[in-house]
């Protein structure tokens, strides 16, 4: 990392303490005699205390070697510094705590036990010497080294725990997106899949039943099963698509047109499907896709399960606020699956867009039902 670049993830720090050593300078140019040296070091300590982030133990001896020069320069020269509360100037004392804070808040614990160790005894060393007049002087001096140092060592461990806190929720919430994506990413492998590859094993099978009594007529099944598998091919690519270009999924702009087309499918496995849709003038893609995966996966079901079904009705109508879509099949009672992955797909679906969502068996037959709001939540 260059200096250039530590200064500028602190910039706001860097700018106070810059303005703070232009105010120390205009003094120093003023008073003379050791006074630019005093001020050069200051520079070196405050700049180094800023970079401290990226180098914790080298800055940190920079520091302390700035200070422990200039203790040497006033007790040579006989100058007599002004500190808050410390016998560093103000700028020393500001690099000192920046220091504290920065290294207490971003190292590991015995870094920051070595850094805190050594600004105190550079700070006892420059309170005993730079003045020598005595114990009490350096006594108080100190005392508020010490309460400078506890604050800042107080709100470096503050803002040491929010970063641990926010780093947290950050990873929570990447974890929680990316279980989400691998929902979606199975739901829509179900809905776009499964439909295809269940008209080719319905057909498959018809074909597999009457194949030793008339051939000619399992031939006849071989281009559905083909035409099926090349639709599934074809979903398969444009999911793949979409995952790695990081477009829009799968949406359907002619919803009527895409509700003919499985329901002929539908009809062409065998099933006796009629459809009934009373549709807006303009349906939202999203809320398109989502009735268009219901109907499918529906109508996936009842090629499943349903045991000689005579009639399966597929009615799509409208409300004010939403889209009514109710599948039904007058299947033979039995046994059904209502807990596949389809089903559950279909809930979450419908979750997301704020509609709902039953299922589960008539007087006779089986019903889906679900409702979608009109308005697709963003």
């Amino acid at each position: 990392m260059s200096v250039v670049g530590g200064f500028r993830g602190q910039w706001a720090l860097s700018l106070a303490i810059g303005l703070l050593l232009a105010v120390q300078l205009l003094r120093v140019m003023r008073n003379g005699g050791s006074g630019p040296v005093l001020w050069a070091l200051a520079l070196v300590a405050c700049a180094a205390a800023v970079w401290a982030h990226r180098r914790h133990l080298l800055c940190t001896a920079v520091v302390a070697l700035a200070l422990l020069a200039s203790t040497v320069v006033i007790r040579q020269s006989g100058l007599r510094t002004e500190g808050l509360l410390s016998p560093l100037t103000l700028a020393e004392t500001i690099a000192g705590i920046v220091l504290i804070a920065v290294v207490v808040r971003t190292a590991p614990r015995r870094t920051s036990v070595t850094t805190v160790t050594v600004v105190f005894l550079v700070t006892a060393h420059a309170a005993w010497l730079r003045h020598g007049v005595g114990w009490l002087y350096s006594k108080s001096n100190v005392v508020g080294c010490l309460l400078l140092g506890v604050l800042a060592v107080g709100a470096a461990l503050y803002l040491r725990a929010r970063d641990v806190e926010r780093e947290r929720v950050i990873s929570t919430a990447v974890v929680d997106a990316q279980r989400q994506e691998r929902i979606a990413l199975a739901r829509e492998l179900h809905d776009i899949v499964a439909h295809h590859v269940t008209g080719m094993l319905v057909q498959a099978q018809a074909a597999l039943e009457v194949s030793d009594e008339d051939p000619g007529v399992a031939r006849r099944l071989l281009p559905g099963i083909v035409h099926s598998g090349t639709e599934a091919l074809g979903a398969m690519r444009r999911l793949v698509g979409t995952l790695r270009v990081g477009g829009a999924d799968d949406t359907t702009t002619d919803l009527r047109a895409d509700l003919l087309a499985v329901v002929e499918r539908s009809r062409a496995l065998g099933l006796p499907v009629s459809l009934r849709a009373d549709l807006p003038p303009s349906v939202p893609p999203e809320l398109g896709r989502s009735v268009l995966r219901v109907v499918q996966e529906a109508l996936t079901n009842a090629h499943r399960h349903a045991r000689n079904p005579t009639a399966v009705d597929v009615e799509v109508s409208r409300t004010p606020t939403a889209l009514r879509v109710v599948v039904t099949d007058d299947g033979d009672d039995g046994p059904r699956q209502a807990g596949g992955y389809g089903l559950v797909g279909m809930g979450e679906r419908l979750e997301l867009l704020g509609g709902r969502f039953s299922v589960g068996p008539l007087e006779r037959g089986w019903q889906v039902l679900a409702e979608l709001p009109l308005e697709v939540r963003e």
